[in-house]
């Protein structure tokens, strides 16, 4: 698994923000463990989704929508790999 870098809380973030961002961060790590428990850690792509979950950038619905529409791409990538191999 690659280390979930969500970066510190700023400083400046009040209480109530504080609290919503230890949240999503706990919420992000346990996305990303639960992904390495089915043997498959997460890329780089999804980690630069959760980290602007965490952040507040994006909803959680967000993230999962762009980790699912990147990891189809990778499928199909994958399948048009494997098509090219037996046609050789």
């Amino acid at each position: 698994m690659l280390p979930a870098p969500f970066g510190s809380i700023p400083d400046d973030l009040p209480a109530d923000q504080r609290a919503h961002w230890q949240r999503r961060q706990l919420t992000a790590r346990n996305a990303l463990d639960s992904q390495a428990l089915t043997g498959t850690a997460a890329n780089a792509e999804t980690v630069a989704s959760l980290q602007r979950y965490v952040r507040g950038e994006i909803t959680l619905a967000q993230a999962i929508a762009q980790v699912r529409a990147q990891m189809a791409q990778e499928q199909q990538s994958y399948r048009q790999f494997l098509n090219r191999r037996n046609l050789i």
